[in-house]
Parts: C-alpha cells; sequence; structure tokens
C-alpha cells in the first residue's frame, strides 16, 4: 500500500508540475521497458516477449536550432539471460516534451548483437527532473546469438527519468 501512495504522489507531482524555461546542456537519462521480439529467416519466424531493456544514457546538446543531441550509453538486456551493451545516436527535438532519436546498439557481452535503434519519448517537465515514456524499435542483424541469415526486431515500451546535468 506504501508502494502504491509514493507511486501515485510522484505521478501526481509529474503531472501538475510547470514546464521547464529552456533546453539543457547536457542531460542523463535512465529507462527500463519490454515488448515483444520478432525473429526469423529461412522461412520461419517467431513471436515472443522481448527481454527486459535498462539503459543509462548521457546526452550532449550539439545545435540550438533545431535543438539537437548526440547522446551515448550502457545498455542491458535481461529476462531469460543477460547481456550488456554500449549504444549511441542523434536525438532531435519535438516540440517541448518529445524526442526523437536514432542510432546504434551493440551487445557485447556475454553474446554479440549489432543492429540499429530508433524510438521516441514523451517527458512531463518539472526542471531540472523529468519523468518519460518511451516507445523503442531495435532491429539487430548481425552477432553471434542469431543464427545465418536471420535477424531480430523489438519494440519496447519504457519508463524513466531524465535529468539536467548542465
Amino acid at each position: 500500500m506504501t508502494r502504491l501512495l509514493v507511486s501515485l504522489s510522484i505521478v501526481a507531482t509529474l503531472a501538475t508540475a510547470p514546464n521547464a524555461a529552456a533546453e539543457s546542456l547536457a542531460e542523463v537519462s535512465a529507462r527500463i521497458g519490454a515488448g515483444v521480439a520478432v525473429g526469423g529467416g529461412a522461412g520461419r519466424s517467431t513471436l515472443r516477449g522481448s527481454p527486459v531493456v535498462v539503459s543509462i544514457d548521457g546526452a550532449y546538446a550539439i545545435r540550438e536550432t533545431p535543438a539537437a543531441w548526440g547522446f551515448a550509453g550502457v545498455v542491458v538486456e535481461t529476462y531469460d539471460r543477460t547481456g550488456v551493451g554500449l549504444q549511441g545516436g542523434l536525438a532531435i527535438s519535438l516540440g517541448s516534451q518529445g524526442k526523437a532519436r536514432v542510432g546504434a546498439r551493440s551487445i557485447v557481452r556475454p553474446y554479440t548483437l549489432h543492429g540499429g535503434l530508433v524510438g521516441a519519448s514523451w517527458c512531463r517537465p518539472t526542471a531540472p527532473l523529468r519523468g518519460c515514456v518511451d516507445l523503442e524499435g531495435d532491429l539487430y542483424i548481425a552477432g553471434t546469438d542469431l543464427p545465418e541469415r536471420t535477424a531480430v526486431a523489438q519494440v519496447v515500451l519504457a519508463v524513466g527519468v531524465t535529468f539536467d546535468a548542465w
């Protein structure tokens, strides 16, 4: 019951907070999410739950108008097994509360997966802390964890926080 009350208090605070006045120069984000994964090749396909994806990114503004950031971070995929990797790319503003991003992701330990990512975030500003909801698509096309001539795509819905670092 206490967890529910704390969660409701946080959601109420984020929903009623005023919008941030200006874009930050640097920010840090942490997200956790899950979704569905589709894989296939050689005439077969599979549909299953995606791994739970946890990511921590840093972003630095590289352009003011239109607002754009470069980002890089660490990603952990876990559910039935765990992999650790890196991701990076570019993000642009979608209005005052949204961002779109495109980049690359590589899981490097204990197996490898390499591919691209696209995503969108909606954050409720509470300067300097924002609660966020993300929708992300990943496509893995290479690595030791993929059979030959196959690919895996996953769609992940995530929640997280972003805070201004500078």
